[in-house]
């Protein structure tokens, strides 16, 4: 386990300090880390707490973007999407997408047409198949629950899916940490040190011990997403963000494919996905200017989602929803844009240098598909402004779970048949391999040594209590919530991990030394957070 010491690691100056813990902060100490820098990242929450987990969950070359003729960007993601799953193959899954075509859509046949021609052209490369048009009477059979009336066809195109992407920025964490970075969350970043015109340093506090520290480098990078502007304030004036609002819910699984829809009233496209057992739906695109912690799903919002998809999936009972989540965007802010879902997502990387601001880079607006891209620009241009030139090699080194899969397919074949005689179902063998990689291993190396940690944490999900362990010795997870929410999902599973909470709570207590009083608390915070996302 990595010991959490800030009196000690606050004596070193380190080349670049990270603010943010979500896909891009991570992703950046990734970059950075196995370039050779001295690297050091603060998250005042957890990895991935924020934007990254309020996702729809996606790698995608971003269909829509077309219809603003921003070709550059869908090219520049549909490239990245081909690394990504090379480099993440158990985290990241092709999907098959459907788009309906109806009479009275908004959208004609050949419109949608070109812009799967395109699509493909885009991504000239790929492993994944080119798109095809299926008939009224085809798509039906496929998805009997979509609505057939004026129903022409669909276009099946095939996309990406990072289930669990939470797990994603835990790979860039591990392999961060790998290769010497010092990584804390729970750590919130109060201010900026500067002399002058010049950032020198972040003050953090350590939200678990509540002492504050200072800590120096030569740059320092705002990558907390939507919170960047709360990061700047005080030293600039330039808001360069403009932020808005995105709802999901789930409900009982309703398709087999992920279908594309678009909205009646607006003609904004939203997803009904396929995840785990649940259908996702979402997102929503409104203006949001509130509190960025404590952003909530509205009525409203779920009262336009509902309308929607029930008019699509007639056939499908809607009356059960699961859980919600809200999340906010950062998106660059552009001119003249009145709707939120005309505002380009292609992202920025700005040098607060040259607004006479030293010291200080902000990277703004990143989708989760372009995390490892804009990583690996920023630290281009740290290297630049250092006088250094190390050559990147994030998209072709795999990240942690990955290291030894050749064929992923072929490598669940042989553990489920090599694992199995340690005491664990094929189910449970293909399930953790989809968390873990090739990193299960080392759950086989835990259970060796401590057999009792095969036992299963609820009868609801397929986890074990050997996974408890590794999150806190391998994976910084210090809370239960840590755990819970973004090392496993069983937060999102049937009983939310409320049938296991206790189990998990003794268990991690022993490991981190909680006395009683730090138990109860524990309890008491991980229920709140599953209330957060209960359906009200």
């Amino acid at each position: 386990m990595k010991i959490r010491d800030f009196s000690e690691t606050s004596k070193r100056i380190y080349d670049i300090i990270i603010i943010g813990g979500g896909i891009v902060g991570t992703g950046i100490a990734r970059e950075a880390a196995r370039r050779g820098f001295k690297v050091i990242l603060f998250e005042k929450e957890d990895f991935s707490y924020g934007t990254t987990a309020k996702s729809s969950r996606l790698i995608h070359g971003g269909l829509r973007y077309l219809e603003m003729l921003d070709f550059k960007l869908v090219f520049k993601d549909l490239q990245e999407r081909e690394k990504l799953l090379k480099l993440a193959p158990h985290l990241i899954h092709p999907l098959p997408f459907l788009i309906p075509v109806y009479k009275d859509g908004p959208k004609s046949k050949l419109k949608l047409k070109l812009g799967m021609l395109i699509y493909d052209l885009l991504s000239y490369n790929k492993s994944l198949p080119s798109h095809k048009f299926l008939s009224a009477s085809q798509v039906l059979k496929v998805e009997p629950k979509l609505k057939g009336d004026g129903l022409i066809g669909a276009f099946l195109y095939y996309d990406c899916q990072v289930p669990f992407v939470e797990r994603l920025s835990i790979e860039n964490v591990v392999d961060a940490l790998n290769n010497g970075a010092i990584i804390f969350n729970h750590a919130e970043v109060k201010d900026l040190i500067k002399d002058d015109r010049k950032i020198l340093g972040v003050r953090v506090n350590d939200k678990l011990s509540f002492k504050e520290f200072d800590f120096y480098s030569k740059i320092v990078v705002n990558a907390t997403g939507p919170w960047a502007k709360n990061i700047t304030n005080g030293v600039n004036n330039k808001n360069l963000l403009i932020t808005t609002k995105g709802i999901h819910f789930t409900a009982p699984k309703a398709t087999k494919h992920a279908i594309v829809l678009y909205s009646r009233a607006e003609e904004r496209l939203f997803f009904v996905i396929p995840w785990y057992n649940y259908s996702l739906v979402g997102t929503t695109d409104t203006y949001y200017s509130g509190d960025l912690d404590e952003v909530k799903v509205e009525k409203e919002d779920m009262d336009y989602l509902l309308k929607e998809v029930k008019y699509f999936l007639p056939h499908v009972d809607w009356g059960k929803i699961y859980f919600t989540y809200a999340g906010v965007r950062p998106l660059v802010k552009v001119k003249n844009t009145k709707s939120p879902s005309k505002i380009s997502r292609a992202y920025k990387i700005f040098d607060h240098g040259s607004e006479g601001l030293n010291g200080l880079i902000s990277v703004l607006g990143v989708k989760i598909t372009s995390y490892r891209l804009a990583s690996e620009e920023t630290v281009n241009l740290i290297e630049k402004k250092l006088s250094l030139r190390v050559k990147s090699k994030s998209d072709i080194i795999p990240l942690p779970g990955a290291m030894g899969i050749n064929n992923f397919s072929l490598y669940l074949k042989e553990k489920k048949n090599y694992a199995v005689k340690f005491g664990l179902s094929e189910d449970q063998i293909e399930y953790l391999i989809n968390i873990y990689g090739s990193r299960f291993n080392r759950i086989i190396d835990i259970i060796i040594k401590k057999p009792k940690l095969k036992e299963r944490i609820c009868k609801h999900n397929l986890d074990i209590m050997a996974q408890v362990f590794l999150a806190v010795r391998d994976e910084l997870a210090l809370t239960v919530s840590d755990f819970m929410f973004r090392r496993v999902p069983i937060a999102y599973s049937e009983c939310q991990g409320l049938d296991g909470l206790e189990k998990v709570v003794s268990y991690m207590g022993e490991i981190l030394s909680w006395d009683d009083e730090k138990i109860k608390e524990e309890i008491s915070s991980y229920k709140k957070e599953v209330e957060k996302i209960k359906a009200s």
